[in-house]
């Protein structure tokens, strides 16, 4: 009997001791937690810090708050790591709010070793001016200097990206739900810019002539009269590279090089049926396909049989591109005491000229003045290159810089980037949408046509297709006393009655995958089964008179497998916003 009570005395100590080591071992692990997360937390609070310290250019601020991330990040590293986290990340619930966090901690500390160090440097090299042109010549040496390490940041970044995309910020526990959601968001942003900056860097050397000299067709689209790339094709320039030496040649309007009607190229068979020959005989229709490769392809070859030239390649933006570039550039004298600036450039490219000059050759000298007049202010370094080349990553970043390249190397790189315009290829798992608009009312009314897009996922299927629900509300400013407004603003009357906005709006749906519905303001529209580049395209002609709102609603569903994250593209108009925005998943 004594033995027994001894024997049962003996398990109550050995499992009162288990759960005595159970205790430490979570009060371990609380303590731990909570280290990480206050460390996490002062991590974000000191990088919002590093970042303000670069845009000031107080980049030894900026190296000392560094100094404070590395130390917080490596903090939260060294709390997450060891054996309770670990089998913490199997626990039913609680693992993978575990596992999230340890993720978290691994990125951050791994992006403060590796991109932010790289990242100072680059935009201390871009403030001190060592990409700056000078007598019209920028230092590739320079570039390919640093090109090893910009390229390492990117690849590390991207890795970053992947390992975050694993983690549904919506199922942890505050705050690491708020934690996770923010950084996916910023490191998502912070890869996609680091890609197109180690791309760029790639690329610059060759591009700008450093093996051989270069012509590029520079494209000015005009989103007072949309298409779908962004905008009539209307001032256009050819511009020379020779090792780094840039400079403008031919300049001239869509008219000089429209030639003869029969058709530059020969179209796609799906192009055609969609958008009719037009594309291939008149240069201001060549972008009516929002395939950008595809249109910028029939415009080397309209030029290069009006000209006598040969083009590499061609890079196309707007005044909108141009306005934000000019807030590091500073405002450009042009011609008869109009001078040019942030402020005033688009107003007076896409609205003003037209009101003020009545002849259209006067309207091309003007354009084409400003052209080399602001590519003049650029090739000549001036003003503050940080915020000129910060404001065309703004730009790149809502389609409205746009490269092709004739070098197929070249362009294996530019393809699938923000400045690629491409819509065409497999998708695999990540589905791609658009919503695209081309003018038809002969005018420049959408200078007063405004809109705003949004798509959501809203279902996964057992097949891991999704539905996604896509919105663009549209609105037009034009008021209602337009009678003082001159017909190159207003149109003719012929295509569409004065003082209306006509376009027609195509839905495109992913490879693969189908449009099921769609309404204009509520009410149901057909919908075509007309495939371009292999997706189904939905056409929804829209007139709009002044004030007039009317909102489009597309439910698309995806391929079967295209369970990932999807990009919602559009045409970028008049109201900056972000583009090949990122669609998150109803699946993961």
């Amino acid at each position: 009997m004594g033995s027994l009570t001894t024997s049962g005395l003996s398990r109550r100590r050995i499992l009162w001791g288990l759960a005595l080591l159970v205790l430490v071992a979570l009060a371990v692990f609380a303590w731990q937690a909570v280290s990480a997360s206050r460390a996490l937390l002062d991590a974000r609070e000191t990088g919002d810090k590093v970042q303000q310290r670069i845009r000031a250019g107080d980049f030894d601020g900026a190296n000392r708050e560094l100094g404070d991330l590395s130390d917080q990040t490596h903090r939260a590293h060294d709390s997450t790591d060891g054996i309770l986290w670990d089998v913490g990340r199997h626990i039913p619930f609680v693992g993978r709010n575990v596992g999230a966090v340890q993720t978290v901690a691994d990125v951050l500390d791994t992006a403060t070793r590796v991109n932010a160090p790289i990242a100072l440097q680059l935009s201390k090299a871009v403030d001190e001016g060592r990409f700056r042109p000078k007598d019209g010549r920028i230092d590739l040496a320079e570039v390919e200097r640093l090109t090893p390490d910009v390229r390492r940041a990117a690849d590390s970044i991207d890795d970053a990206a992947a390992r975050l995309a694993g983690t549904n910020a919506d199922s942890l526990v505050f705050p690491f739900n708020d934690l996770v959601g923010d950084l996916q968001t910023q490191v998502d942003r912070a890869s996609s810019a680091a890609t197109a900056t180690a791309n760029a860097f790639d690329l610059l050397p060759d591009m700008l002539g450093e093996q051989e000299p270069r012509n590029y067709l520079l494209v000015i689209q005009n989103p007072a009269e949309l298409r779908a790339t962004g905008g009539l094709p209307g001032s256009l320039a050819v511009l020379h590279a020779d090792n780094g030496t840039l400079t403008m040649g031919w300049q001239g309007s869509a008219s000089d090089v429209a030639g003869p009607t029969t058709p530059a190229v020969e179209l796609p068979k799906d192009t055609l049926q969609q958008y009719g020959p037009s594309p291939a005989i008149d240069p201001r229709d060549a972008n009516f396909t929002p395939d950008f490769p595809q249109a910028a392809q029939i415009l080397k070859a309209m030029v290069e049989r009006t000209r006598d030239v040969k083009l590499d390649g061609v890079v196309a933006v707007d005044p909108i591109a141009l306005a934000a570039m000019m807030r590091g550039t500073g405002p450009v004298p042009v011609t008869n005491g109009v001078t040019l600036a942030a402020g005033n450039v688009v107003q007076a490219l896409l609205n003003q000229t037209y009101q003020v000059l009545s002849n259209p050759q006067q309207q091309n000298d003007f354009f084409e003045t400003a052209a080399r007049k602001i590519f003049d202010s650029v090739m000549a370094g001036q003003g503050d290159q940080q915020l000129a080349i910060r404001g065309l990553a703004t730009a790149a970043g809502e389609h409205r810089v746009l490269v092709w390249s004739a070098h197929d190397d070249e362009q294996s790189v530019l393809q699938g980037t923000a400045v690629s315009g491409s819509i065409g290829g497999r998708s695999a798992r990540h589905p791609e949408i658009g919503m695209y608009l081309n003018d038809s009312t002969a005018g420049k009314m959408d200078y007063y046509l405004q809109y705003r897009s949004a798509a959501a996922a809203v279902d996964c299927r057992r097949d891991d297709s999704q539905d996604i629900r896509a919105t663009l509300a549209l609105t037009s400013t034009m008021p209602a006393d337009f009678s003082g407004l001159s017909d190159w603003i207003v149109g003719t009357g012929q295509f569409a009655a004065k003082g209306s906005i006509a376009f027609n709006l195509r839905v495109y749906a992913p490879y693969g995958g189908e449009i099921t519905g769609l309404t204009l303001d509520g009410q149901p529209h057909s919908i075509t089964a007309d495939k371009h580049e292999g997706r189904q395209v939905a056409l929804l002609p829209i007139t709009l008179g002044p004030g007039q709102k009317s909102t489009v609603t597309a439910d698309i569903r995806t391929a079967k497998g295209q369970s990932g994250d999807g990009t919602f593209s559009f045409t970028p108009g008049m109201v900056p916003a972000p583009n090949g925005v990122r669609i998150a998943s109803a699946c993961d």
